[in-house]
């Protein structure tokens, strides 16, 4: 049963954010109604997931529910709000679902990262710099490959092992300059990140990397992506600039009318609605064409991206806000949704 409080604080925050779903203001949606629509089946939906499955069990079933979720968000923009999957909003949104995987594949996200020159896209590439950061992560946790106790003596275990970790979190945290480097780390809830990782990596100093980063060559030693133009040792790490997020130009038809989406192990289709309605290109407020020289992502000008089906409109617009409290996301509702995460949690539920 749905819990009355949730569904009580549900209704005050429609009344409050009537138009903010997640990332995206659905009024700029090609199909408003059925985007608004599938985000208060999202709700509906996860409150019954957490209430349903996961007494007793903690943790880890809030974060399967959530995990599907995430992928459902991600499904109902590529459907409802096909004219911004480029944007800032649905590339932050597929980000989302990317980070709250436990094994993220990065291949399988229909529109993310954007590509380059896209039709209404970011100007800060942020499937980019999430993907570097998934990396990191997946390159920290393999650092014990690379010392073999049999063969080492402990302190080359110790010289490859912390050279590995120090490699790693010197990209993470250096990621964003590397792609946007004039954002406002904020934008992106990134700033005051090298402290964190000073502060709460167990077992772990950041502050005595630098003679680490000295010896060994990140991307030749580890494996670490070489999109990283930098790797930053401790207080060096830019702190970023003063641009907000926004959105260059404007797509106009899909491009792709039906894509699939691969949710653990569940294949999703996903079509794009009201293709042939009017669609919003964002706000009014458009700037002129050389404000785009000054992009996060140094681009040089407005173009459209390789698709036939792209159509361009030369304007910037202002990115949605990140999501608060009173920021909803959306889901499609399904059993396979259930049955994924009764996969993910290793229980079998009669749908």
């Amino acid at each position: 049963m749905r819990s009355t409080i949730y569904l009580g604080f549900l209704a005050a925050l429609r009344l409050t954010a009537a138009d903010q779903v997640g990332y995206f203001n659905s009024d700029d949606c090609a199909d408003p109604s059925g985007f608004a629509s599938c985000y208060e089946d999202a709700d509906e939906w996860y409150a019954d997931c957490i209430n349903e499955n996961c007494l007793g069990l903690g943790k880890d079933c809030h974060d399967a529910c959530e995990y599907a979720r995430q992928g459902a968000y991600t499904r109902c923009a590529a459907t409802s709000c096909w004219n911004m999957v480029y944007s800032c909003e649905y590339q932050q949104q597929a980000s989302d679902y990317v980070t709250s995987a436990i094994d993220p594949d990065l291949d399988s996200i229909p529109f993310w990262p954007a590509p380059d020159k896209a039709a209404g896209r970011c100007s800060c590439p942020i499937g980019d710099v999430t993907t570097a950061q998934v990396l990191m992560n997946e390159g920290i946790e393999s650092c014990g490959d690379y010392a073999d106790p049999f063969s080492l003596s402990a302190d080359q275990i110790e010289s490859i092992g912390m050279g590995c970790l120090c490699c790693g979190w010197s990209g993470w945290l250096s990621s964003l300059d590397s792609f946007c480097p004039r954002l406002n780390p904020a934008e992106l809830g990134l700033d005051g990140l090298e402290q964190f990782v000073q502060d709460n990596v167990p077992g772990f100093d950041w502050s005595t990397c630098q003679q680490w980063l000295d010896q060994y060559d990140c991307v030749a030693d580890f494996g670490y992506p070489a999109s990283i133009q930098t790797y930053y040792g401790p207080g060096n790490i830019p702190e970023g600039g003063t641009e907000t997020l926004s959105n260059i130009g404007a797509l106009t038809t899909p491009v792709s009318e039906t894509v699939t989406f691969t949710i653990g192990s569940q294949l999703f289709p996903v079509t794009a609605v009201s293709t042939d309605a009017s669609v919003p290109t964002g706000s009014s407020d458009s700037n002129d064409s050389s404000d785009n020289d000054d992009s996060s992502s140094n681009e040089a000008s407005q173009t459209t991206a390789d698709s036939s089906q792209e159509t361009s409109v030369d304007q910037t617009t202002e990115a949605g806000p990140a999501p608060t409290d009173a920021a909803i996301h959306q889901v499609a509702v399904s059993k396979s949704l259930l049955a994924l995460v009764a996969v993910i949690l290793g229980v079998i539920y009669i749908l």
